[in-house]
């Protein structure tokens, strides 16, 4: 039985997945990924990537899931013959094999400091003309659809908790480069940005998760009150309240053949 965390995490992750996965399967099957293909899925979270991937290559391909927390992808492996799915931090250690013909990573990359090295570590992973597939927020873009200061001093009290955190809120606008810089080459991508409108939006879980996580260091540090914070929960159950989501960069290259 999961607990009450493990829950929230999992509606966490579904929402995300929700809302994400279309483009990422797109993204994936322009890169080649069918049957017969090695796929690298660093990050696996929830694991419907994993999935999608282990149906998609079939028995003559191979899935490898690698998560610092693979609790909700361990099944998958029970399930399906061609997942392997590796706990690794894949800060600190090498990645398990390599000459994949894809790998992705999605929302793994830009909270960490070493995140530039990471994508170093998933570019060698490849075979030669393999490609990777990386995706990550750029913030530019969130905030209130209509001009309104509460919500724009609450998600700027966000932003700069995130970049005190480690993260690095422009990473999706300086992927292009970052790939580049790692040797890969056809490196192009496409942005996304959503309308989260209260209670109804698939993303939902993820945002007031994140915030109730933050908020009490936002209290804590005096960049949001109490009365701030009961303002944004209940824009978050407003039906009728805009906000846009931060962008989400899809970037993709190759390694060279």
């Amino acid at each position: 039985m999961l607990s009450n965390a493990d829950e929230g995490e999992r509606r966490r992750l579904a929402a995300i997945e929700a809302a994400y996965d279309p483009g990422s399967k797109r993204h994936l099957t322009a890169l080649g990924v069918g049957r017969g293909s090695r796929v690298l899925i660093a990050g696996a979270g929830g694991g419907s990537l994993v999935r999608w991937a282990a149906e998609t290559v079939g028995l003559s391909g191979e899935v490898l899931a690698v998560d610092i927390d693979p609790r909700f992808v361990l099944p998958l492996a029970e399930h399906y013959p061609n997942v392997r799915v590796v706990q690794q931090d894949v800060v600190t250690q090498d990645l398990p094999g390599g000459g994949f013909d894809a790998a992705h990573a999605r929302l793994l990359l830009g909270h960490l400091p070493q995140r530039e090295a990471v994508l170093a570590k998933l570019a060698d992973a490849l075979r030669p003309g393999g490609g990777l597939l990386v995706e990550d927020f750029d913030w530019g873009s969130y905030g209130p659809a209509e001009p309104n200061p509460s919500a724009e001093k609450a998600i700027e009290a966000v932003s700069d908790l995130a970049r005190s955190f480690g993260f690095d809120t422009a990473f999706g606008r300086r992927l292009p480069d970052v790939m580049r810089r790692a040797g890969l080459v056809d490196v192009d991508a496409e942005g996304l940005v959503l309308t989260l409108r209260g209670a109804a939006f698939p993303l939902e879980p993820m945002f007031r998760q994140t915030f109730d996580r933050l908020l009490p260091h936002l209290i804590a540090g005096g960049q949001m009150s109490e009365d701030d914070a009961a303002a944004l929960h209940q824009r978050f159950d407003d039906p009728e309240y805009d906000m846009c989501t931060q962008t989400l960069m899809s970037v993709w290259g190759r390694r060279p053949a």
